[in-house]
């Protein structure tokens, strides 16, 4: 989606009027656009405020027209000032939440399934051909029984910038209890919700995730000393 035709759709989005395809291309837009961003994030400001005056008379209109325009602008200055604020932030935690994806290599034993599906995805995933992996994937049966697609799933899905679905596949693992990819299940959920810019629950798993034994710990102290800084 082009920045242009990001503008003309704001009206319809904010009044929930777009489909859920157009939808999901307008809020993949925005995420990656800051120009857009921005632009959005005002327009939301200024939609949701209702002003009224009544006025009696044409001199009480006359001076109360520039006090009027002055709150107009203040309030827009105001929001402009989060926004940007909000923006810089969503900046630092897409920067935190980068990471190398994990190597999967074929001899891998944990959950092996030997699905000549699951091999074909994984194929895919080394060639970072993420969104060729995922339909693969979901062509495999009972793939709730296997943590282990489950979890490379969930990766495929945060590597294509599609975080709730990623959430949802870790969180399959996670309250199964499986040991297996459960440590990184936590980890890249918390991935997952710092590039939702939802800072304090990813703060609050990385915080447990530190106080395990796991060799996890390491990484998610080291995240959450970046986020204390913030």
């Amino acid at each position: 989606m082009k920045c242009k035709e990001f503008s003309v759709l704001i009206d319809s989005y904010l009044r929930e009027e777009l489909s859920k395809e157009k939808k999901e291309e307008f809020e993949k837009h925005y995420f990656e656009c800051d120009k857009c961003y921005l632009e959005l994030r005002l327009n939301e400001k200024l939609h949701r405020k209702e002003v009224k005056i009544v006025l009696r008379g044409k001199k009480p209109r006359l001076v109360f027209k520039p006090l009027l325009i002055f709150s107009s602008l203040l309030i827009i200055l105001i929001s402009s000032i989060f926004v940007i604020k909000e923006v810089n932030q969503k900046h630092i935690l897409l920067k935190i939440s980068s990471f190398t994806p994990p190597v999967y290599i074929e001899s891998e034993t944990r959950n092996q399934s030997g699905n000549e599906l699951f091999s074909q995805a994984m194929i895919y995933y080394n060639n970072t051909k993420f969104g060729k992996a995922i339909h693969t994937l979901n062509k495999i049966k009972h793939i709730n029984n296997n943590p282990k697609i489950l979890f490379f799933k969930g990766i495929c899905y945060l590597l294509n910038d599609q975080n709730k679905n990623a959430i949802e596949n870790f969180d399959s693992i996670i309250k199964n209890t499986n040991p297996s990819y459960y440590d990184e299940a936590i980890y890249y959920k918390g991935i997952a919700l710092l590039r939702l810019n939802k800072k304090k629950e990813a703060i609050k798993l990385f915080d447990n995730l530190s106080k395990m034994f796991s060799p996890y710990a390491g990484q998610a102290e080291s995240i959450l000393e970046k986020l204390n800084k913030l």
